[in-house]
């Protein structure tokens, strides 16, 4: 119980950071000098927005269900821990400062207390009771989780393909390469093998695996709403990279990932997960073939 409440206070302190971020960025007193173009000011009002509005309450609720010693908290908690971590690298090396600032320490501590966070809200999720399960559930979300990855790869997809002819990156960036390039790294060097990797112990039916999902698919339900934030925030300001159609496409996807992941989550607060486990056997562990006659 004590270290959950640790957890807590880290996720609430994580929070604090989040919002002195916000506060001198676009959404706030827009006093960071980032040198980035239009195009990319948009993208980053898009995403504070949601930072705002989506992960800050999502943060909160995290931390206040640590402190409660609910065993759902770790689970919960991965998801802004992982989306902070996924941000913020790429705040500190997309804008390309030619010189020492502020408040790249204050990105560089959001990176690292958010890879921090997410190692720690696994390594208690581990220790805690998973909900019950099924091997017809676990394949269900196996396959799920392929089908995210894909919708990650496919982004890229074009450009792998046609890497003799050299494809430029999207227009949006073409005053920003490095945002670009730090996205990719972390989208097919991270994001695509860890879900693949979660894929493969939910179709084995490992007790990570029955814990995976609930951490990929809550990075699902924020990252891609983000995406989609900034597409739409381009589209309101006239962007000249705009595009509907791909905002609509988003939009449909983060609508998508949302209802799914909100499926799942919801079962971390299914009976006996108020407390931590108390050293019984693992509960995650997929019962026998006989059991797939449960309900799923």
């Amino acid at each position: 119980m004590s270290t959950l409440r640790w957890y807590g206070a880290g996720l609430l302190a994580m929070a604090v950071l989040l919002v002195a971020d916000l506060a001198g960025g676009p959404i706030g007193a827009d006093d960071i000098d980032y040198g980035i173009s239009e195009s990319m000011w948009n993208q980053l009002l898009g995403l504070e927005l949601v930072t705002l509005f989506l992960v800050l309450p999502w943060t909160v609720a995290a931390a206040v269900l640590a402190l409660r010693g609910h065993g759902s908290a770790p689970l919960l908690g991965f998801a802004p821990s992982a989306y902070t971590t996924y941000m913020y690298a790429q705040y500190v090396l997309g804008p390309q400062y030619d010189s020492y600032q502020p408040v790249v320490l204050l990105e560089v501590a959001l990176t690292s207390g958010g890879l921090l966070l997410c190692l720690w809200s696994w390594s208690l999720a581990r220790a805690l009771p998973a909900p019950p399960t099924t091997p017809r559930r676990q394949r269900v979300l196996g396959l799920v989780l392929l089908g995210l990855a894909a919708f990650v790869l496919l982004r890229y997809l074009p450009g792998l393909v046609d890497t003799v002819g050299q494809s430029p990156i999207p227009t949006e960036f073409a005053d920003a390469p490095t945002f670009y390039w730090s996205i990719l790294l972390l989208d097919l060097g991270v994001v695509v093998p860890l879900t693949v990797a979660a894929a493969v112990a939910a179709l084995r039916g490992t007790p990570a695996g029955v814990r995976a999902p609930y951490a990929v698919l809550g990075w699902f339900a924020l990252v891609p709403p983000s995406v989609f934030a900034m597409a739409v925030v381009m589209v309101a300001n006239d962007d000249p990279n705009a595009s509907v159609p791909t905002t609509v496409l988003l939009g449909v996807a983060s609508l998508v990932f949302g209802v799914a992941a909100a499926l799942v989550l919801r079962r971390l607060f299914g009976p006996g997960r108020a407390t931590p486990a108390d050293g019984t056997d693992d509960p995650a562990r997929v019962p026998a073939r006989g059991a797939e006659s449960e309900t799923s």
